[in-house]
């Protein structure tokens, strides 16, 4: 018996595969399989599970609650997938609708199994929940945490319609062992404090009411930031700014942080500060938040803060953020080489309201 795989086979064909012996599905283990991107959805009552290899289209496993089947389809069969026996199930090309007296057991039984199958590792994990959040879907989502590759998994975002558990968050954070990635877009109470978050390679928030100006002065330990709809205002920026002058802090590449306010009132003063010198540095930064093919900052108009190491950062404002970029490398556009369409000009840039430039 063998098996050999090709681009061309589908997640649900390769599933399909591995369930027709015990041999099969050992020889499809052996393969790793990488899935490149892992979708867990939650719903008012079913779970969606959707899993892709390489660029191919996601297959699903959609699990509903017992109650919602309709028993008289002459097209649902009973089917049992590892240890859970689903009373229910039907295929609907891709997709494979499955039913059980208790879909977030069953979800997680079916998610285990098919870590078994695809035992690569996994490149990419969105988890969407698109209803009001539940204890009970807050649970389910720890528990898929306990599973390896979704641990070791770099790249994390999470989307919640609703007020998200504090506790969930925190225990996602201190299973997440591989996270280097996350894009957090759960609304959470203002008073949520997790230093793990902050400490993230990459960071993308959205909201975050509950980051606050000790966040930003001390806690804040990322490569890279991107924190929006935060309650600060722009005495909290300039306090950062003067401290990263007088710090010896080189891990920060790049921090973004849209605020609720304006920036009437701000100066320059005590910051020592500069005009952008085609010398010193190239026009362009990298955006390495978002994907290698994403357009660059144009920091023509930015304003430099040399720094006694020698490490050199450049800001702007918009009218309701603050930017903020360190050149660890001042000839990025030598070394990374983007397509030229890529560096955005100066003339397609929105600023902040000349009515709050005071003293730039």
């Amino acid at each position: 018996m063998s098996f050999e795989l090709n681009d061309e086979m589908s997640t649900m064909e390769i599933f399909k595969k591995s369930q027709e012996s015990v041999e099969l599905k050992e020889l499809i283990s052996k393969s790793s399989i990488v899935i490149s991107n892992l979708l867990i959805g939650n719903f008012y009552d079913f779970v969606d599970i959707n899993i892709a290899r390489k660029e191919k289209e996601f297959s699903g496993w959609m699990i509903h609650d017992l109650e919602k089947c309709y028993e008289d389809d002459e097209d649902m069969e009973q089917m049992v997938i590892g240890d859970t026996v689903f009373p229910h199930s039907e295929f609907n090309g891709h997709k494979l609708e499955l039913y059980h007296e208790n879909r977030f057991e069953a979800a997680l039984s079916l998610l285990k199994t098919l870590l078994d199958i695809f035992t690569g590792p996994i490149l990419d994990a969105f988890y969407m929940t698109g209803t009001i959040p539940t204890p009970q879907i807050s649970e389910f989502i720890v528990n898929t945490f306990h599973c390896k590759s979704i641990k070791e998994c770099e790249k994390l975002m999470m989307f919640e319609d609703g007020i998200s558990s504090k506790t969930m968050m925190d225990q996602v954070l201190d299973l997440a062992t591989g996270l280097k990635k996350l894009d957090l877009r759960c609304p959470l109470p203002d008073d949520w404090r997790n230093p793990k978050v902050l400490k993230i390679d990459t960071l993308i928030a959205w909201p975050a009411e509950w980051f606050n100006t000790t966040d930003l002065l001390v806690n804040l330990d990322c490569e890279c930031a991107n924190i929006n709809e935060t309650n600060l205002s722009w005495k909290s920026f300039k306090a950062f700014m003067l401290k990263w002058q007088m710090t010896d802090d080189t891990r920060l590449k790049i921090l973004e942080v849209s605020f609720d306010g304006d920036w009437e009132g701000f100066q320059l003063d005590g910051l020592e500060t500069k005009e952008w010198d085609p010398e010193e540095r190239d026009s362009h930064y990298p955006d390495l938040i978002k994907t290698p093919e994403s357009d660059w900052f144009n920091c023509e108009f930015a304003t430099d803060i040399p720094r006694k190491d020698g490490l050199l950062a450049s800001f702007w404002r918009k009218t309701n953020s603050f930017h903020f970029v360190v050149w660890h490398d001042r000839r990025p556009i030598a070394t990374l080489r983007p397509d030229p369409k890529q560096l955005v000009k100066l003339e397609d840039l929105e600023f902040a309201d000349e009515d709050e430039e005071d003293d730039e």
